[in-house]
């Protein structure tokens, strides 16, 4: 028997975020073999080469790409790193993974998908939602045919104080880019392309605030987004993200990227027809979410960029999705301050 075939990989960045939810799923994907790491900081390159098993430490970014023959190498940093340093990657052919978002803004990022394509290769943004549990099962139930065409898609996501970040001038636009690109990226995934965006914005402190975003999908369907820094104390500990999308007679809703119920157009049972609801419920215990990076989806996305290294797929949020979700973020900033509607 061959063995099998494994993508030799590389990491540029070995921080808190890398260490914590990218380095540990290496492990579980065996398609991987973690070629070398590289960080400025000697000593996280050495930790993580430790702790994770990579056969070569750098600290020099160019020698590492000079040295290692490389299916694809992970650029794990706040956006302005990856739209510095994806380029010296994506220029030598080799794919590339960023976190979310690729850049700060969607000039950009656009600039980042661009070099890939004129160099032959690709990208993968780290939009982690799409493969999350629930997620991966409302795309598969939205595909059925009793679920009828999507009408609608509405999602809830609040938190606490936002603060500026990464040199963006003001914590309004901070968390457009930095942590709502994530639920502007799961608006496309579930509802497709928008065409137009409304939006109002509400105000209580310099890092307390929420948005209410009305769309209107290329597709038809409409939808709604409440976003807001004010219902939590903690910041981004206390997290509620809460998502419902229509079909036609059917309805489905994912609760805290743990739970979903969906209620089909036909009831399960006829025993008693006068009473409802009757809803298919996935509420897993918690000995099936105990390990959040798979359910949550990192694992899902550190695979599926190995696989594709690999040819074995085509598909996945790439470096447009990214320039995509920037850009939906900045229609809601530009309609909060115009007070217009804005047309992408």
């Amino acid at each position: 028997m061959s063995e099998q075939r494994k993508a030799k990989l590389a990491f540029i960045g070995c921080g808190e975020f890398a260490s914590r939810a990218i380095f540990p799923n290496i492990h579980l994907v065996p398609q991987i073999d973690l070629v070398a790491v590289c960080d400025l900081d000697k000593e996280r390159a050495d930790r993580n080469a430790r702790n994770f098993g990579a056969r070569s430490v750098y600290t020099d970014m160019e020698k590492m790409l000079d040295a290692e023959e490389l299916d694809g190498v992970f650029v794990i940093g706040p956006g302005p790193q990856h739209y510095k340093l994806a380029p010296h990657v994506l220029r030598r052919g080799i794919p590339v993974y960023v976190e979310k978002p690729s850049a700060n803004t969607s000039a950009h990022a656009k600039e980042l998908a661009e070099i890939a394509e004129a160099n032959g290769t690709w990208g993968q943004c780290g939009f982690m939602k799409r493969f999350a549990y629930v997620y991966r099962m409302a795309k598969d139930i939205m595909a059925r045919e009793e679920f009828g065409e999507t009408s609608m898609v509405t999602i809830h996501f609040g938190q606490g104080s936002y603060g500026a970040i990464w040199g963006i001038d003001s914590a309004k636009r901070s968390m457009l880019v930095g942590q709502l690109c994530h639920l502007f990226d799961l608006t496309r995934f579930l509802g497709g392309d928008v065409a137009t965006v409304s939006a109002i914005y509400k105000q209580v402190t310099d890092t307390n605030f929420a948005f209410l975003v009305n769309l209107q999908f290329k597709n038809g369907a409409v939808g709604q987004l409440d976003l807001n820094g004010l219902e939590m104390g903690s910041g981004t500990r206390d997290v509620r993200e809460w998502v419902k999308v229509a079909g036609f007679g059917a309805h489905l809703i994912c609760d805290g990227m743990q739970t979903l119920h969906y209620q089909s157009p036909k009831d399960w049972i006829d025993t008693v027809p006068s009473t409802g609801r009757y809803v298919h419920a996935y509420d897993p215990a918690w000995t099936g979410i105990s390990r959040s990076p798979i359910n949550f989806g990192y694992l899902g996305e550190v695979e599926n960029f190995a696989l594709r290294c690999l040819g074995e797929r085509d598909s996945g949020p790439d470096l447009w999705d990214s320039y995509e979700a920037l850009r939906l973020g900045e229609a809601v900033y530009d309609s909060t301050e115009t007070g217009a509607p804005v047309e992408l």
